[in-house]
């Protein structure tokens, strides 16, 4: 009786979802992900390949996941999660991932937003998936990363000066000397705000730093 009382309106066709998660069985089945990956980093790319543009250009993240393409129905329950003021089923999002292709880690960290983002953003995503695949693995989860200053959205930016936007704007909290990290977010366009995080947490002391996307948006 309960369930179907809150069970939350899905954010693709506004029908009544059977889970937690804003997304009805039909929806759920029309995501999109990849067929082909980097075989060297795992990044998603256009066509079948040995090494990516990332690892060519000396990407700072050992491994990458990115699970779904940020469009169609996911893009709108993401955008309504980050813009609209949407709470209901954050929390259930993980039930998106597919962890069982995560290695082991001694710490899951998310892409942290600037404290200001919170009076717009009740929610936030990358932390609710970072705490949920912490728990699947039985790994520690801990904000590693602070945003100490405000920066512009990525999206309304082009290309060239994402880079510029979020360089200097993250500091690691503790060392990390030997220790393997996964950074999570929610979202993936340029690759522009993690290489910046992960560029960070190696500099900490991180052996390793592997990155985990819900979604990626520049394929």
């Amino acid at each position: 009786m309960l369930g179907e009382i809150f069970s939350p309106d899905c954010a693709g066709c506004k029908g009544r979802c059977e889970t937690r998660l804003p997304l009805c069985a039909e929806c759920r089945s029309r995501l999109a992900g990849y067929k082909h990956f980097c075989a060297n980093c795992g990044h998603p790319i256009g066509a079948d390949a040995n090494v990516c543009g990332y690892c060519l250009g000396g990407a700072p993240w050992d491994r990458i996941y990115i699970d779904y393409r940020y469009t169609g129905v996911l893009k709108k329950l993401l955008l309504q999660i980050k813009f609209g003021y949407r709470v209901t089923g954050v929390g259930s999002l993980g039930a998106l991932v597919h962890a069982d292709f995560l290695q082991k880690y001694d710490i899951i960290t998310d892409v942290p937003s600037h404290f200001t983002r919170k009076f717009r953003r009740i929610a936030h995503p990358a932390r609710s998936l970072a705490k949920h695949i912490a728990g699947l693995h039985g790994a520690r989860y801990e904000p590693l990363l602070v945003r100490r200053r405000k920066t512009e959205y990525q999206y309304k930016l082009k290309s060239r000066m994402r880079h510029l936007n979020v360089k200097g704007a993250f500091l690691c909290r503790m060392d990390l000397t030997g220790l393997k990290i996964l950074l999570v977010d929610d979202i993936i366009t340029t690759g522009a705000t993690v290489r910046e995080c992960c560029k960070v947490l190696k500099k900490a002391g991180a052996e390793k730093t592997d990155v985990y996307a819900l979604s990626g948006g520049h394929y």
